[in-house]
């Protein structure tokens, strides 16, 4: 055993899984290889539970976990993968599939073209009518003849056609009712579906990205008042990292924290900066707690001040170098009942509606929704706007 193993009881751990394994117990074993920081091994245990599960749904669910866990690009990876696809395929049945499942077998070929089974791939992009990627994956499998007789057709032109103006407008839908990270994942798709003939495609995408409204920190005009909203169960302020970001030599890289503690009250700490914190002159240690609002220096020069929000209940106002903040230092609630925001996949900030409604001129939103800026929205169809979402 190694010496870092004897220090840390990975070893042990492993061991111990082992044994657990042969006793039957997989669920225990998984578990046990992980923190034994073997996920590899966590990710066969869960194809063994697979082999041994009879719900179909669940056998997805452990194909889906083995592939998370397993080495990125190896062969167990491939079979988790592999093995999730073609389970989605029979689930489908063999008839013609229709519009609900056609989204699992496209996800089933995309994964087999993912793994190199270029010829299941194609079979499964045939099923659900998408003729390019038939045609890929079948030059993928070096399938000439079939290749050759489906790019011959006429009626495959036409059909890749409709696809493509069908997909665009199911791009245009998704970004009218708030699915812009599916709708940026869709024209990527287009684009590398016909990268020769894409341009459109590539100014649309780039014009969502740059729009993209990402964690932490949102600007919403509410009401005709701006609004600069910090998210997060913290908040870190310092010169180059964090949520707040201060021009100042006297500011450390991460300076101060804002955390919620366990009765809801809310304390700052300094993280150990260069040229610390200061209440009325004399440095700081510990956290010290906000209650009404308290008055620091950071670094002998850069004045903070924090104290109850008066715009939003049980949130915190942040006043530093003329700029004011406002932070939850939690679940993010604006001042409308039951819509909140939140950090979504890939820094994303969503807007949540729950018992409630937004909509953005007639089209009501999905929930989560993914921000842009620009983004004008109210709480009933056809209504006027109560927020507007504003560049940072």
């Amino acid at each position: 055993m190694s010496l870092f193993d004897r220090i840390f009881g990975r070893g042990q751990r492993s061991a111990t899984a082992r044994t657990v394994e042969l006793r039957g117990d997989l669920s225990r074993a998984t578990a046990l290889y992980v923190a034994a920081g073997e996920p590899d091994e966590a990710a066969r245990v869960l194809l063994l539970r697979a082999d041994s599960e009879t719900d179909p749904r669940a056998k997805l669910q452990f194909f889906a976990q083995a592939t998370q866990l397993a080495t990125a690009g190896g062969e167990r990876e491939k079979s988790a993968r592999k093995r999730h696809a073609e389970l989605m395929l029979a689930l489908a049945g063999d008839a013609r599939v229709n519009s609900v499942a056609r989204h699992d077998v496209m996800d089933a070929a995309r994964e087999l073209e993912a793994v190199g089974s270029s010829r299941e791939a194609a079979d499964a992009f045939a099923r659900a009518g998408d003729k390019e990627g038939e045609a890929r994956a079948l030059q993928a499998a070096g399938d000439i003849e079939r290749l050759e007789f489906l790019l011959s057709s006429e009626q495959f032109a036409q059909q890749t056609a409709r696809s493509r103006q069908a997909r665009t407008k199911e791009i245009e839908d998704m970004i009218a009712c708030g699915r812009r990270r599916e709708a940026l994942a869709g024209l990527n798709a287009l684009i590398d579906a016909t990268p020769s003939n894409a341009q459109a495609e590539r100014d649309w995408a780039a014009s969502v990205h740059a729009r993209r409204v990402i964690a932490p920190l949102v600007g919403l005009d509410i009401f005709g008042e701006r609004w600069l909203i910090v998210l997060g169960d913290e908040v870190i302020i310092g010169r180059s990292e964090g949520a707040i970001r201060v021009n100042s030599n006297a500011v450390s890289r991460q300076h101060l924290r804002i955390t919620r503690g366990e009765c809801d009250d809310i304390f700052v700490s300094d993280l150990q900066s260069r040229n610390g914190t200061q209440l009325r002159g004399a440095n700081v240690g510990g956290v010290l707690p906000i209650k009404d609002g308290i008055e620091l220096t950071l670094g002998h020069e850069v004045a903070l001040r924090i104290t109850p929000s008066e715009r939003l209940r049980g949130a915190i106002a942040i006043d530093i170098k003329g700029q004011q903040y406002v932070a939850c230092v939690g679940p993010t609630r604006l001042p409308f009942e039951g819509l909140t925001l939140a950090a979504g996949d890939g820094g994303w900030i969503e807007l949540v509606a729950s018992q409630t409604h937004a909509y953005a001129g007639e089209i009501e939103w999905s929930s989560p929704a993914t921000l842009l800026a620009g983004d004008a929205l109210s709480t009933s169809r056809s209504g006027e706007p109560v927020i507007r979402i504003v560049s940072t």
